[in-house]
């Protein structure tokens, strides 16, 4: 009994390791067949060629090319431009200032003969403040002698009317009254003169001059308003013609940097791009919007393949591709841009080289490569343009394929490893094979797990040495003739 159970555990052991090593012979020879077939995973056009879309540098001014100063500069010079405008701007500019100089003369010259009314005015004023003065004085004076007179005859009068109200004098009482009005009268004439005077020497402070004969003073000072308003008058203008200059002289500067423009054109060539062929010769005679050469901007280039249309499914827009040259260090990835059917011998006119011919049922892809790798058309002269490549477009089932195979492989690997723990006659030959489906596949790569059994083993970074075990030699012989593999003659 124990015998048979015995031969039954090497049945389904043997069975085990033949199903682990069928397994990984499949892996291997799938891993062949896509080395030895690439066509049938990938699909490639070598029908591909760089190119860029030309950037015309055109004049903006007619005239001749006199030179091509530098590889980056072009000259163009015309000396027949019209500048009719500018000379009538120039003469009535020059006119305008000349007038303004003599507006300025005129301002000069009114405000000294001002300013010499201003100080005849002040000297005839103090004069006369002088003069206005004395006279004041002179009727306090008089209107002081009137009080005092005044005084004596009224004394006089009151005695007289009572020597004669005591019959001692002779006289009336009507001729009493008119010595006291006389003397009242006398004196109230005198202090109006006082008043008089002091209001003339006030008014002739203030600059105000009333009488005839202060009417040469009244002349003096409308004079003086006259010129003063003049001299107002004649500054507004002064202003004006201030503004009328500035505005002029903006003219004539716009005008000049106008004809300075259509008289000569210096053209130089973007730093992001480069010059690709000049168009014109120096010495010709051009036209404004005449191209006279045509540039290339690198950050514009892009691969253009030819594809079957039966591949269009495979071309959509955003796409991801390979694209490679002979003399390239590694293969550079791209995205697809656009899909062509067709181009004319117009559009190729814009661009650097022209599309290759396409054939039926075929179109165009536009390829712009990626950021870092688009480097490589502005290290390059011209962009590279014209240079053949070949783009691959990657097959994602193969990718799908190839993950599934080396998760597969994988865990055959675990598996084969634990039957080789219970098995070890088997150990050597089985690890041999499982070694070489690793590194083919990737799988001794593979970051580990945790073991929790024949399905998920621990698959470590680094492959370790195979530490057979020991082995007898009936076991070894047993394994053999389980596997069908004939003994081996020393």
């Amino acid at each position: 009994m124990f015998s048979f159970l015995q031969s039954k555990r090497r049945q389904n052991n043997g069975g085990s390791v033949r199903l682990a090593s069928y397994a990984v012979l499949g892996v291997i020879g799938t891993v062949f067949a896509s080395s030895a077939f690439p066509p049938f995973f990938t699909s490639t056009s070598s029908r591909a060629v760089i190119n860029a879309p030309l950037v015309p540098l055109t004049t903006p001014i007619s005239g001749k090319v006199m030179s091509l100063v530098s590889g980056d500069q072009i000259t163009v010079e015309n000396d027949r431009v019209d500048n009719s405008t500018l000379i009538g701007l120039k003469v009535q500019l020059g006119a305008l200032r000349d007038e303004l100089v003599q507006k300025n003369g005129i301002v000069a010259d009114y405000a000294q003969r001002v300013k010499d009314l201003e100080n005849d005015l002040s000297g005839q004023q103090a004069a006369l403040l002088v003069r206005t003065d004395a006279d004041l004085k002179a009727a306090q004076a008089a209107l002081e002698m009137v009080t005092y007179s005044s005084r004596i005859a009224k004394a006089e009068a009151a005695r007289k009317l009572k020597l004669m109200a005591q019959g001692i004098a002779a006289g009336s009482k009507d001729e009493i009254a008119d010595t006291v009005r006389l003397e009242d009268a006398k004196l109230g004439a005198a202090g109006l003169s006082v008043a008089k005077l002091k209001a003339e020497v006030d008014f002739a402070r203030q600059g105000i001059y009333v009488g005839a004969d202060l009417q040469s003073l009244q002349n003096l000072q409308q004079e003086i308003r006259t010129h003063k308003a003049d001299l107002l008058q004649i500054k507004m203008q002064i202003a004006t013609m201030h503004s009328k200059e500035a505005e002029l002289s903006s003219l004539v500067a716009t005008e000049g940097e106008r004809v300075e423009r259509l008289a000569r054109a210096d053209l130089r060539i973007p730093q992001t791009s480069q010059l690709y062929k000049p168009v014109a010769a120096s010495g010709r005679e051009v036209t404004a919007g005449d191209t006279l050469a045509e540039m290339l901007d690198c950050r514009d280039a892009f691969v253009v393949a030819i594809f079957s249309e039966r591949q269009a499914q495979a071309l959509a827009v955003g796409s991801k591709v390979q694209v490679n040259a002979d003399g390239w260090t590694h293969v550079e990835d791209g995205t697809i841009t656009r899909l062509v059917p067709r181009t004319t011998d117009r559009v190729d006119l814009d661009y650097a080289v022209p599309f290759p011919p396409t054939e039926r049922r075929e179109l165009y892809v536009y390829i712009r490569l990626t950021e870092p790798d688009q480097a490589v058309f502005r290290d390059s002269q011209f962009c590279s343009v014209g240079t053949w490549v070949d783009v691959t477009i990657p097959q994602e089932w193969l990718h799908k394929t190839q993950e599934y195979v080396r998760e597969a492989s994988t865990s055959i690997i675990g598996i084969a490893q634990a039957s080789t723990a219970k098995w070890p006659a088997a150990e050597t030959e089985l690890n041999g094979l499982v070694q070489r489906s690793a590194v083919r596949f990737g799988a001794s790569k593979t970051i580990g797990r945790n073991m929790k059994g024949p399905r998920d083993i621990s698959v470590p970074d680094e492959t370790p040495a195979v530490q057979p075990y020991p082995a007898n030699a009936h076991a070894v012989d047993l394994l053999n003739n389980r596997m069908g593999i004939l003994p081996t003659k020393s």
